[in-house]
């Protein structure tokens, strides 16, 4: 759609030594795309040029960024420090004042904003132009871990052709529908040395990725096929990076669409499943076998102390013949842009035929899966749920909540849902988002967690790694959990 061109100075050569310092990563969505309007057109994943004010550890917890320290001050009025010396990329220093304008900017663009966070638009006010004020609808004690996401990268409060950050890298070129180049900030507040020239690049396809980084042409690539990881983890001029993350992979079970409303059908497909069997054979071994909705890498996870079904089909087929199940055919809801999950539906209906349950597969767009999925219309939906914040809460209120986001609206027209168990899930729930300790969220969330497997309300398939490919020679890459927060700074070649 044409080019916007450079929009910051930038040299149009470079030395010998700077081209060795340049680096390209390829993407599997549009860094450039419509979305990220709101930041002035690039995406605010991947490139470190908007900072949030609370950041993410590797053990998925938060960590002073652009705040240096925040308070409760009462049960719904967060105030937050900001951190002394930070400069926008134009020079201006970071206030209270543009934090507040950045969030009304995300608050005018996504009318959903306000019921993730809990704070509506009029709820972030200035105190001092180093305080920034927050009232929360309601007591919500993981709203620090809550916006520490990229969504709410703070950015300079005047409209440009650049978008303007606080960042370690800025922003040189935008190329519409294509890429976006970075260099260094200079006025950073650390002096490390970064590589000199950045590059996002869109490769849609990921067979081309992956075609682009066996030739040489790009130096990493996001999200390679899992199916051929092994392949470029072997030549000596690529290599693989993996990592786990706070995703997973499940079955949700239709509870109140027959005949999977039957709880003992529902237990004996989780016996079917060989869920180690499922990562060696569908993921090529990337990823972890899982006992539960929640990602074992997210504090609150009690996978280790969850039931295990099996696999023992002997047991399931006895299950099923206990069960009210009568030859129905089970519908498995897939997105067809995930090639994964189809690999993953053909198992399982091979599994679930071994035991006697007929099943057909269900392929999708993704322009219509999540409408397909929320009407109730399948028994069974493959699903991907994670974090790209510290705050997991949404996570197990989306899933298992009768208001949560996969239910509400089957449980506003008619009183059901999806696979929301019930009322006395829906208070534990509640009590978790009010817990103000770590051990009291883990206690609630947890037993929401036994309560889905034991009544099979889900089929726990796996926690989800990442991979991406790099060039052998290429090193450095700051690896984290949550894919979309990796660091560039000290990439290198070797």
């Amino acid at each position: 759609m044409g080019t916007a061109g450079l929009v910051a100075g930038c040299s149009s050569s470079q030395t010998e030594s700077d081209a060795n310092d340049a680096f390209t990563v390829a993407l599997e969505r549009d860094p450039t795309r419509e979305k990220w309007d709101v930041y002035n057109g690039i995406t605010p994943y991947f490139t470190h040029v908007f900072e949030p004010l609370v950041g993410v550890t590797d053990e998925m917890q938060t960590e002073p960024l652009l705040a240096t320290e925040w308070e409760a001050v009462d049960e719904t009025t967060w105030e937050f420090s900001l951190r002394d010396g930070v400069t926008f990329h134009n020079g201006d220093p970071l206030t209270a004042s543009a934090v507040v304008d950045s969030f009304t900017r995300v608050f005018e663009q996504w009318s959903w904003v306000p019921g993730w966070i809990g704070v509506e638009p009029d709820g972030v006010t200035v105190v001092d132009e180093g305080t920034v004020r927050f009232q929360t609808t309601e007591p919500f004690p993981a709203f620090p871990g809550t916006i520490s996401h990229n969504y709410f990268g703070i950015q300079h409060p005047d409209a440009t052709d650049t978008p303007v950050g606080t960042g370690p890298f800025r922003v040189t070129n935008v190329e519409s529908q294509k890429s976006v180049t970075l260099t260094p900030y200079e006025g950073y507040r650390d002096d490390a040395e970064r590589p000199s020239e950045l590059t996002f690049k869109w490769i849609e396809d990921p067979n081309t990725r992956l075609l682009s980084l066996e030739k040489g042409s790009i130096d990493v690539a996001q999200t390679i096929p899992k199916s051929r990881a092994t392949s470029v983890d072997d030549a000596s001029e690529t290599a693989i990076e993996t990592q786990l993350t706070p995703s997973a992979g499940l079955v949700a079970v239709n509870l109140y669409k027959s005949p999977t409303d039957d709880e003992l059908l529902r237990q004996a497909l989780n016996w079917a499943v060989d869920q180690a069997q499922l990562v060696k054979s569908a993921l090529n071994g990337i990823g972890k076998p899982a006992r539960g909705p929640i990602s074992s890498v997210i504090p609150w996870a009690v996978h280790d102390d969850l039931p295990t079904y099996g696999p023992d089909r002997d047991k399931a087929r006895d299950l099923v013949e206990q069960s009210g199940y009568d030859g129905e055919t089970l519908s498995i809801l897939v997105n067809s842009e995930n090639a994964d999950d189809g690999t993953v539906a053909q198992i399982l209906n091979g599994w679930f035929s071994d035991i006697g349950v007929e099943s057909k597969i269900r392929q999708v767009d993704p322009a219509s899966f999540n409408d397909t999925f929320t009407a109730g219309e399948a028994h069974l939906t493959l699903v991907g749920f994670g974090s790209n914040s510290a705050a997991c809460d949404y996570l197990i209120r989306a899933m298992f909540h009768s208001d949560g986001s996969d239910n509400r609206k089957l449980h506003e027209r008619n009183g059901t849902g999806v696979y929301n168990p019930g009322p006395e899930v829906d208070r534990l729930i509640e009590d978790g988002y009010r817990a103000e300790t770590m051990a009291e969220k883990r206690e609630h969330y947890g037993e929401v967690q036994k309560r889905v497997v034991n009544t099979g309300a889900i089929i726990p398939l796996y926690y989800n790694e990442h991979v991406l490919g790099r060039q052998s020679n290429v090193s450095g890459i700051d690896g984290h959990p949550i894919g979309k927060m990796l660091g560039w700074s000290t990439l290198e070649r070797k």
